[in-house]
């Protein structure tokens, strides 16, 4: 039974959870149990995608049960007709937006996921994009481990940049619309970003952390919301959640269409190498 492990940052949980309600996307799912996947876990109920949660440190033995489960059971020997092909699992660990603040503590952090899960994982899928380049030497840092690691690319084979560029279809796409905003100082909102701005620094829950964030977007002339509209609406607040940034700061909003293509693809393609390579 071959194990795709992901390790996601909490801004891309949208974008992870449209791969998981792809059609045969997974056999069993699981999701480590932390404060960090409640939002995924409240995606799944709502989707009714199953999914079963488990603790950081009894996934190995989760897994072990599900293949003595999978052997033995007597359920699936009387009722299933015999089959070629294997079981697939997913096991979803998300790791916490703080990281972000600094980018030596991203990188620890991804790195530790990584060591931890390669031990019960036939490939792990990266949910990050190069963020401020923390990230640009994993393969290399991490060439000890033998378990394959797949990084999200853009069509043009190219490590995508951050969640922006994901989200636009690109890194080409993310200049594309960087220029066509050249002028006028613009930020880049997703569902997640839009919901989830103030959890990426310690300020933004006092009336006077506002007006620090209102200073500093009027300090580097910001004056604008672009809404990127994959048209996914997994997030039924993102349209008030923009318009409330919006309207707080004084801010116009436009909307320009996004993408899950490179989620969708490289999904896809790993859980192709994986079970490929356990055949």
């Amino acid at each position: 039974m071959p194990v795709m492990s992901i390790i996601a940052c909490r801004i891309l949980e949208e974008e992870l959870f449209h791969v998981l309600s792809l059609e045969n996307a997974f056999d069993y799912l699981f999701v480590t149990d932390t404060k960090e996947s409640h939002g995924l876990v409240r995606r799944l109920k709502i989707g009714n995608t199953p999914y079963a949660p488990v603790p950081p440190d009894r996934i190995s033995e989760m897994l072990e049960q599900t293949r003595s489960l999978h052997k033995c059971g007597i359920i699936r020997r009387i009722c299933m007709k015999p089959s070629a092909k294997e079981d697939f699992i997913v096991v979803v660990h998300i790791l916490e937006l703080g990281l972000h603040r600094d980018l030596t503590s991203l990188r620890r952090g991804v790195y530790t996921a990584v060591e931890q899960m390669s031990s019960y994982s036939d490939g792990i899928l990266l949910f990050y994009g190069l963020c401020g380049n923390s990230l640009q030497n994993i393969e290399n840092d991490l060439s000890h481990i033998t378990c394959p690691i797949y990084l999200l690319k853009d069509s043009e084979s190219n490590r995508v940049d951050d969640c922006i560029s994901i989200a636009l279809g690109g890194n080409r796409k993310y200049e594309e619309a960087f220029e066509a905003c050249r002028g006028k100082g613009t930020l880049f909102f997703t569902p997640m970003w839009a919901s989830n701005w103030k959890d990426m620094d310690a300020s933004g829950n006092k009336p006077e952390d506002l007006m620090t964030i209102n200073y500093s977007l009027k300090r580097q002339h910001i004056s604008r919301i672009v809404k990127i509209d994959k048209g996914t609406r997994y997030d039924p607040a993102f349209e008030e959640n923009v318009k409330k940034f919006a309207q707080s700061f004084g801010l116009e909003i436009i909307s320009i269409p996004g993408t899950a293509k490179i989620v969708e693809k490289c999904y896809s393609d790993a859980k192709s190498a994986i079970t490929n390579g356990c055949k």
